[in-house]
């Protein structure tokens, strides 16, 4: 019932129900902040550089990820693009140009393939340029020169280095080994035509990272079989072996999202999706089932996480896999898909190896595997861990949403670079 002195105080019955939407506007937009935070919180390591910005990155890229199945799985459009546009606007895009640097770039075509050049202005007159030949990332299935420009162009500018920086094919359009025969062909073409492009034959490194670097190393131990002489390998947060995914890091961190894409499903169908067969690999794997037990004996003393692991996690090497996973997947353990699968003489050849490995990444124990048993063969190596970041981390030196370890790393790594060229 309305009282009388509500009928004379109209403005205070406006008043009340102002009080009362507004508490629940504040409640609504307190409860939405705290969903949000619940939605992209995820716990990192001590002293993580730029958390938070980190946090919105990987929600929202892990958010485009699972519109981009969902939206294939009614065949509104293609994930893989989704995927690549997405990797486009948050790298891609941001590239620069300053004068100041002296650095002419152009792309053109070797061999039919296609490579962006840095070159120095001051190599303009030189006819043997110190050179670095460089596999962009992106698990064979993301990466392009457009999204590593920031890199590649930085390299240049620290290094002073002609750089060349090779667009493969990539998958789903093509399967294994196209990636690795098209940075082959052209690898050995600047080997065998060095002065043809104004290259000097004796310093030539090959850099990547991730799958960048897995070829890499790769197309190096191919150079030295058949007699030629890379100055060094710069490798990146490499992918090393495709034989182990019981090692600790694949099980802390593949289950973490990292940048949002680097997670199980995607891990899987990168798999599936290099297969010329395009099985569907499926979680099997993560225990191993792609492995016979004949060739789990063999290859165990290669990845053997016991002997050069502080942890490791039991490992059954009596356990008989899948039949079809070990038929469709056996290339995942050859030599030309895991190059740390190879005997210690094959290592001990290898020339200076610049390594770099971070925290928060599944990569993180192969590259320990690989620095501890060079350094068992008292191989030239410079292996640095950092400690407090994460797989992808160099890629985001400009932009909105670059990281201060980006620019720091890239440093590092031309300087290494530098030393060794």
């Amino acid at each position: 019932m309305t009282t009388v002195n509500e009928i004379k105080n109209p403005s205070k019955q406006i008043a009340s129900k102002q009080t009362v939407s507004k508490q629940t506007i504040f409640l609504v937009i307190v409860g939405l902040s705290a969903l949000s935070i619940s939605l992209i919180y995820q716990p990192l390591p001590e002293n993580f550089p730029q958390p938070w910005k980190y946090r919105f990155l990987s929600f929202w890229a892990h958010l485009f990820s699972k519109i981009g199945y969902l939206g294939e799985q009614v065949n509104l459009f293609d994930r893989i693009h989704v995927l690549r546009f997405l990797y486009y606007i948050a790298v891609g895009c941001f590239q620069v140009r300053d004068p100041e640097h002296h650095l002419k770039v152009y792309d053109r075509k070797i061999l039919n393939i296609s490579v962006r050049i840095y070159e120095p202005e001051e190599f303009a007159h030189e006819d043997k340029m110190p050179t670095i030949i460089h596999f962009h990332g992106g698990g064979w299935l993301l990466g392009c020169r457009e999204t590593y420009d920031q890199v590649t162009y930085a390299l240049a500018n620290l290094t002073r280095a002609l750089v060349i920086s090779v667009e493969y094919r990539r998958v789903p359009e093509h399967y294994f080994p196209a990636a690795l025969d098209d940075c082959t062909s052209i690898t050995y073409e600047l080997f065998r035509n060095a002065a043809n492009y104004r290259i000097d034959v004796n310093r030539i490194t090959l850099a990547g990272d991730s799958a960048g670097g897995n070829l890499a190393l790769v197309i190096t131990q191919s150079l030295l079989r058949d007699g030629f002489s890379p100055r060094a390998a710069c490798l990146i947060y490499p992918a090393l072996q495709f034989f182990d995914f019981t090692l600790p890091s694949y099980r802390l961190y593949l289950p973490r999202n990292i940048l949002g894409v680097i997670n199980e499903q995607n891990f899987l169908e990168v798999m599936s999706e290099l297969t010329q067969s395009k099985i569907k690999v499926t979680r099997d794997v993560l225990f191993n089932n792609h492995t016979s037990a004949k060739d789990k004996k063999r290859l165990r003393p290669y990845v053997d996480a016991q002997k050069y692991l502080p942890i490791s996690l039991p490992f059954d090497s009596d356990e008989e896999g899948d039949e079809d996973l070990i038929q469709n997947l056996s290339f995942l353990i050859s030599p030309k898909m895991s190059p740390l699968l190879v005997s210690d003489e094959e290592l001990s050849k290898l020339p200076p190896i610049i390594l770099f490995t971070t925290e928060y990444d599944i990569l993180r124990d192969e590259g320990f595997i690989f620095a501890e048993r060079l350094k068992s063969l008292n191989k030239t190596l410079y292996h640095h861990h950092f400690p407090t970041t994460f797989h992808g981390a160099h890629l985001l030196i400009h932009g909105p949403i670059s990281f201060n370890i980006a620019y720091e790393m890239i440093e590092h790594i031309a300087r290494k670079i530098q030393e060794n060229l």
